[in-house]
């Protein structure tokens, strides 16, 4: 299997890619109308030659089948398939199989080596079935992951890649045996994030890491596709995260430039 990641780091400049964790009900009451709004996202990352990693929960890929989108994006946009899984929101016909997740557990990582194969094994047959794929790597929800995740992925899966903010407690991985595509971070708490701090200070991170050289990895997620979100003013996020990706291409763009 050819692997776009890959080709990615192994690029000799700066390089950026958007990774989307693409949830289910339980981040996403509007998951619907979310979905919708994917291809707005995708469609303005690949017309400025950046690709889009896409972690993708069950229950989103689920909704992505219904609305006939999967086949869709995968022959109009630059897309990256990954597993996203949050043990505690999976379809019923996952659940039956693991009978012992606990509804208020999130977190992949704290379950036993057997429990998380159960859990990863059907999680990845249940979107790959649907057309995703093929799958690259793995984000856990939260950043959940722990070296028993990835000697398991490694195992049943074709996925090689990880990417968290390994600044976060809950990255808990010792042997690295799947390769680490770190979120771009500064700490745990700080993150190149579309949905985190002001568009002056996104700028500010993001130009550092170009500086830097860095294989730099954005991340944001799928409640906030549909620009009507209730999340936006919940949490007073304004301007959206369409807006927002358009500045930081503005940069990316402006330092391709100086490169070629």
């Amino acid at each position: 299997m050819k692997y776009l990641l890959e080709k990615y780091i192994n690029k000799k400049n700066f390089n950026f890619i958007l990774t989307i964790d693409c949830e289910g009900y339980n981040f996403d009451k509007n998951l619907k109308n979310n979905v919708l709004n994917l291809e707005r996202l995708l469609k303005l990352n690949s017309e400025n030659n950046i690709y889009t990693l896409l972690f993708i929960t069950p229950f989103f890929a689920e909704k992505m089948n219904e609305l006939n989108l999967i086949e869709k994006i995968k022959r109009n946009y630059k897309i990256i398939f990954g597993l996203h899984i949050h043990p505690n929101n999976l379809p019923e016909s996952i659940e039956r199989h693991c009978p012992f997740i606990e509804k208020d557990e999130d977190l992949i990582a704290k379950y036993s080596y057997d429990e998380q194969k159960l859990i990863i094994k059907h999680c990845y047959e249940y979107i790959s079935k649907l057309g995703i794929e093929p799958i690259e790597a793995f984000r856990g929800g939260y950043f959940s992951i722990d070296d028993n995740t990835e000697k398991i992925l490694a195992e049943l899966t074709t996925i090689r890649y990880e990417s968290h903010n390994i600044y976060r407690p809950e990255y808990r991985v010792t042997k690295n045996t799947l390769t680490s595509l770190p979120v771009y971070a500064e700490n745990e708490n700080e993150e190149l994030r579309l949905e985190y701090f002001s568009i002056e200070k996104l700028s500010k991170m993001l130009t550092k890491g170009i500086k830097e050289n860095k294989k730099l990895f954005g991340i944001t997620h799928s409640y906030l596709l549909d620009s009507n979100d209730f999340h936006y003013r919940r949490d007073n996020i304004q301007p959206d995260i369409h807006e927002r990706m358009n500045s930081l291409i503005d940069i990316i763009n402006k330092y391709r430039i100086n490169i070629e």
